[in-house]
């Protein structure tokens, strides 16, 4: 009699077909939760960068002679408020954005536009943020959506780093 031990070839050729089909199925699985966590990540940093917004309005206007004032509405860029210290991450890594603190009828509402240089989220504001809301897409808005009339600080243009009021 002879001695069995050990698989066949088909038995070895049904394992690895198995395991493909497996593999194939969870990598199936996997892209889109990535997908779903980069841009979650993405909206937790314009989250951020509200908070960080708020920070430098609140201290820019303790400045003398600056342009923010108590019922200014504000468009900090990311690179202004990376420069400044305000925002740990900046253009080198690949970031870029811009937060609107607006001020109208005596209250306060806060919008974010950023970039990873991948998705986008724009004009979001910290109420209505849904990681759902990003979209493909290199840059974001540096200048809140060129809005008229508000204090635009920006790392550039002739007045490099000086918030100003746009009309």
């Amino acid at each position: 009699m002879r001695d069995t031990k050990g698989f066949t070839l088909v038995e070895l050729l049904a394992v690895i077909v198995i395991l493909a089909v497996v593999m194939t199925i969870a990598v199936s699985m996997v892209g889109p939760l990535m997908t779903r966590a980069r841009k979650g990540a993405l909206g937790e940093e314009g989250l951020s960068l509200i908070g960080n917004a708020k920070d430098a309005y609140q201290l820019e206007q303790m400045k003398a002679n600056g342009a923010i004032k108590p019922t200014s509405s504000v468009c900090f860029s990311l690179a202004w408020l990376h420069n400044n210290d305000y925002f740990e991450k900046g253009s080198d890594n690949s970031y870029t954005g811009s937060v609107l603190v607006k001020y109208e009828d005596k209250k306060y509402s806060y919008s974010f536009w950023i970039s990873n240089g991948v998705y986008t989220f724009a004009n979001i504001s910290q109420q209505g943020y849904d990681y759902e809301q990003a979209e493909d897409g290199a840059t974001a808005s540096e200048t809140c959506g060129d809005l008229k009339g508000v204090v635009r600080c920006s790392a550039s243009g002739k007045d490099k780093g000086k918030c100003e009021v746009v009309s």
